[in-house]
């Protein structure tokens, strides 16, 4: 496989000495299939032989690959093959693609296993999967609280029957003196669901989470951002285009900014979601919660126009995709909101927000406008409480001029 990219007897012989050798032809063949360019595979092959006789020579394995002290040795780097071996990105990425592979054909079962975390208390763990079973939390919010309620149990020890309501307050307050507005809030939900999993394994007194502060920082006072009629036109024309970026792009603005779903919702959407004969969508968003959406007419042209152009993938059943290789699907939300951002910079939309979400809110906005009533605002958008949908009523002035009342004067 390699002599796909390789043509010289001295470089075959070389990309497959050493330890990586006997996967490198396979690493070729993953890349082509993967939808690499040529030059791009050249690099990244080239660097998976680098790192691999950089191990060698140090004494280790492909199971203790170590990206860092490669990182590190490619700043001085003077392997004869490597002409200088100058520090790049393509180096490190192809590295890093490398070590992906090596764990996808389980060549380095040994080194995953040993960066499995074991480290935590008991508690931890099990908060971990209390979290992901019972709550239904993605993975970065159980990363999150599991971090904040590490720190609460190093800050307060282990004995949990101890723990009373002036050592979390105390403890609270010492953090929060420390940190931002946004860190605080964060901090304030993730050691109230800390606190309410013990109380409610009977693990420390009953209602604890009590003691951790209300911070004040009216969340909802400021005006919601969203764009205007004439800025969502022109976000819309700048995904014009018959090229495959442009109509995933364009498919993706729609889907914001019909149904206001949040970019995680985009970035999750499969193809089996979409229910052509009932022009429905099925969305599962935050704590695994489904809803059934009616699909707008010009999402579902978008959609279809833009799945006979998508990149080919393996084993992958996501709508929406990277256009540049490896072809998978976005991770998380950021990928689409990324997708956002850049349109906006085309379309010369200048906004006080940048992002999918500046797109829920001009969902919303939109159809408060268009007078549906707010409890229907609240159930497309899929809000638990109505004083959340609330929030978007501020941006009709003219309703609001309709029921306000004059100040009452003041009796002499």
């Amino acid at each position: 496989m390699l002599e796909t990219y390789f043509g010289a007897p001295k470089a075959l012989a070389y990309l497959r000495a050493g330890t990586s050798g006997p996967y490198m032809d396979g690493f070729a063949g993953s890349l082509e299939l993967s939808g690499y360019k040529r030059s791009v595979a050249v690099r990244y092959l080239s660097a998976a032989a680098h790192i691999g006789h950089f191990t060698q020579e140090h004494g280790g394995t492909l199971a203790n690959m170590d990206l860092l002290a490669f990182s590190r040795h490619l700043r001085t780097c003077r392997c004869p093959r490597q002409k200088g071996g100058r520090r790049n990105h393509h180096t490190l990425c192809g590295a890093r693609r490398y070590r992906e592979y090596l764990e996808a054909i389980g060549v380095d079962q040994n080194r995953i296993a040993s960066e499995i975390p074991n480290s935590d208390p008991a508690i931890i763990i099990e908060y971990r999967r209390w979290l992901r079973k019972h709550r239904g939390a993605a993975e970065s919010t159980i990363r999150h609280y599991s971090k904040d309620a590490g720190d609460l149990l190093l800050a307060l020890g282990d004995n949990l029957g101890r723990w009373d309501a002036k050592g979390v307050r105390d403890y609270f307050l010492d953090r929060a003196s420390k940190c931002g507005v946004g860190t605080v809030e964060k901090l304030t939900t993730g050691l109230r669901a800390f606190l309410r999993y013990l109380s409610a394994d009977g693990q420390c007194q009953v209602d604890l989470d009590q003691a951790v502060p209300k911070f004040a920082s009216w969340r909802l006072s400021r005006m919601p951002r969203y764009l205007t009629a004439e800025q969502v036109d022109s976000l819309v024309a700048a995904c014009d285009g018959s090229s495959p970026a442009r109509r995933r792009d364009r498919a993706i603005i729609l889907l914001l900014v019909r149904l206001g779903l949040r970019a995680g919702d985009v970035a999750g959407l499969r193809i089996g979601d979409i229910e052509w004969e009932t022009g429905t969508l099925r969305v599962c968003g935050k704590g695994h919660y489904e809803v059934r959406l009616p699909l707008p007419q010009d999402v579902g042209d978008a959609i279809l126009d833009y799945l006979p152009t998508r990149a080919p993938t393996r084993d992958c059943d996501h709508i929406f995709v990277r256009n540049i290789a490896p072809y998978r699907p976005f991770k998380r939300g950021d990928g689409v909101s990324s997708v956002v951002k850049h349109a906006m910079k085309r379309a010369g939309v200048v906004s006080p927000a940048k992002g999918a979400h500046v797109l829920r809110h001009t969902a919303a906005t939109q159809m408060l406008r268009h007078g549906v009533p707010l409890d229907q605002i609240g159930l497309v958008l899929r809000h638990r409480g109505i004083d959340t949908t609330a929030y978007y009523a501020k941006a009709d002035v003219n309703l609001l001029k309709e029921i306000s009342q004059p100040w009452p004067e003041v009796l002499s």
